[in-house]
């Protein structure tokens, strides 16, 4: 058997966990396969296609992805797996109806790979080259499933109970020997939940990993967490970029569990910048946004150490286009001029203790919401930042 592995040429940093778990499958089965990303002329003709489908805002790229493919293999059988696909499994029908083909969908986790290791050292014939798609990672999860169930994640729906891995050494170890990686990247749900979590810090210690933790929530960081993790050496995302300990700022409830958190960040001197995700466009309203602002401000003059804010736009699960859903409490003229306010710096909103980010955004408010109706309008005139002096590298 012959088969087709698709990963579409959407923005990642690492291969696809889940088809490179494919690509081990294939190795362990002796089928011959080939692993492809974006559209390409493949050096085989299969049998079957696979490919994952992750974000529904992605929808024109897998369009475009899967009518390159059928095209070129129009008897090929073409699963497709990944977030979109389970969530949303009707558009895929619709296409398949479009294109006059089936299209085979696979929701939620497929037993048949899960505990397989990804195969790092997988050949892959790229449509691009693309500086961000790095291949010198471990990308990995040490669980999958989360505790929590917020109404704005899918990963109950998609991966249900929490479950904790005991050991991640052997994936690791494959890492280091295909890759000779000395950087893993976790991706779980909620690390700080794991039933194992010494003994994974531990494994990563051994193996003197440098690490990207995404999936810390700052609810349940506790000060053993905090020593274990201070062990660790950080790495970045990108090369020559800034190594962060990341949790989240997602509601107002949360404030107290940060101020926590950065204290022990700093008590144990985990060498790590502390970087907080920041939801809205959900269930917030753009005052929660100032008040978050403001509430972190405290924190960080009270602590002496800064936080990074990243605003991250909430869209729902069906959403087909990127940044189009406005909830009932923002407009849609508040939400493109915020956007365009903290993407001149990168994204971030530096919360340091000179107070640097306010020159940028308004120092109250009226301010604030005032800069964000003039970046609307093309209007707002900044003056030039020294993003280095705020603290702003490559994520």
């Amino acid at each position: 058997m012959k088969y087709l592995i698709v990963e579409p040429h959407v923005k990642a940093i690492a291969p696809n966990i889940a088809l490179m778990k494919w690509a081990r499958w294939c190795d362990l089965n002796s089928h011959d396969y080939q692993y492809v990303r974006g559209i390409v002329t493949p050096d085989i003709y299969p049998d079957k296609i696979l490919m994952s489908c992750i974000f529904t805002y992605d929808s024109k790229v897998y369009q475009k992805t899967i009518k390159h493919y059928l095209k070129l293999y129009s008897d090929a059988e073409l699963t497709v797996g990944g977030v979109f696909p389970s969530l949303y499994p009707e558009w895929f029908h619709n296409l398949g109806q479009i294109l006059n083909k089936e299209i085979v969908i696979f929701k939620g986790i497929c037993e048949a790979i899960e505990s397989l290791i990804p195969k790092y050292n997988i050949n892959i014939k790229c449509e691009k080259y693309d500086p961000e798609y790095r291949r010198d990672k471990v990308v990995l999860y040490a669980s999958r499933g989360c505790v929590n169930k917020c109404g704005y994640c899918a990963v109950p729906n998609l991966e249900g109970p929490m479950r904790s891995f005991k050991s991640i050494a052997p994936i690791l170890n494959a890492g280091w020997s295909e890759l000779a990686s000395h950087e893993a990247v976790l991706y779980d749900n909620n690390f700080t939940e794991h039933d194992y979590f010494e003994d994974i810090v531990r494994e990563l210690y051994h193996y003197r990993m440098k690490v990207d933790i995404h999936g810390l929530h700052v609810s349940s960081f506790t000060e053993d967490h905090a020593r274990l993790l201070s062990m660790l050496d950080w790495a970045p995302q990108k090369k020559g970029g800034t190594a962060y300990i990341r949790f989240s700022f997602d509601k107002k409830g949360y404030r107290e569990n940060i101020e926590k958190a950065l204290k022990l960040v700093r008590d144990f001197k985990i060498k790590a910048a502390f970087f907080c995700y920041m939801l809205f466009n959900n269930d917030d309203t753009p005052d929660d946004f100032w008040w978050r602002i403001e509430e972190a401000q405290k924190i960080v003059d009270k602590v002496r150490k800064s936080i990074h804010l990243f605003p991250q736009r909430f869209e729902p699960f069906h959403s087909l286009k990127r940044n189009d859903h406005v909830s009932s409490k923002w407009t849609k003229e508040m939400l493109v001029g915020l956007t365009r306010l903290y993407t001149e710096t990168r994204g971030f909103i530096p919360i340091t203790q000179d107070r640097g980010i306010y020159r940028w955004i308004g120092n109250s408010k009226d301010e604030f919401f005032n800069n964000i109706e003039k970046a609307y309008r093309g209007e707002f005139k900044p003056f030039t930042l020294d993003l280095a002096s705020l603290g702003i590298l490559p994520v």
